[in-house]
């Protein structure tokens, strides 16, 4: 078991989540964030925690209500224990370092290949976050995505005339099908949890 398998070439792939205060990047926050690095076996490293922070919003005056009641997220509490943005780069920095990610022929760091369930959507607010510079420089521009694992499987099974598998791609419905426990749902650690194994297992079941 190694940290990377032989085609990711020493990049370490990362299942990510982010709780957020709405759905816009531009206008709302991230308020949760996970990044679960995974061994070649698709399974958590059990040699580095989870970078798992909660961050004060900046603007708690834009929060989307709806967002809230979602996450089921305590603003309150947020804004009391959660850190500073700017503070919350610097933490990631010092992660980054511990996943001792192997230096290229060139000097520089391999980087985070990033796994999630719909990640265009985290990584708009990542970026946001962490300005475009500083996202290349951390993570690398191919991502994996169970949603749209999900629908190659379900074009797959339909060109060959089988029944469908997914015939919806929500994280929940995923887990359902897959008989995947995911207690805490909008959590990110758990939905980061939830997406390691259905990416797991929909590699376990050959169809790929």
């Amino acid at each position: 078991m190694s940290n990377s398998m032989q085609h990711w070439n020493g990049h370490q792939l990362c299942v990510i989540d982010t709780e957020t205060t709405g759905l816009d990047p531009h206008w709302h926050e991230i308020i949760q964030i996970c990044i679960l690095p995974l061994d070649s076996d698709l399974l958590p490293r059990k040699d580095v925690l989870p970078f798992y922070v909660e961050m004060k919003p900046y603007h708690p005056e834009r929060i989307d209500k709806k967002a809230l009641e979602c996450n089921k997220l305590d603003l309150a509490t947020i804004c009391s224990r959660g850190h500073d943005a700017e503070k919350v780069k610097d933490l990631l920095d010092d992660w980054i370092t511990k996943l001792k990610l192997p230096v290229t022929a060139h000097g520089t760091p391999k980087k985070i290949v990033p796994l999630g369930q719909n990640y265009a959507f985290d990584r708009g607010f990542i970026q946001q976050w962490l300005g475009v510079d500083l996202y290349d420089l951390w993570f690398h521009y191919h991502f994996k995505d169970t949603m749209i694992a999900a629908g190659f499987l379900n074009d797959q099974a339909a060109f060959h005339a089988e029944k469908v598998p997914y015939s919806k791609i929500s994280l929940t419905y995923l887990c359902s099908t897959l008989k995947i426990e995911n207690l805490r749902a909008h959590d990110a650690l758990n939905d980061c949890q939830a997406t390691a194994e259905v990416y797991r297992r929909m590699c376990l079941s050959g169809l790929f």
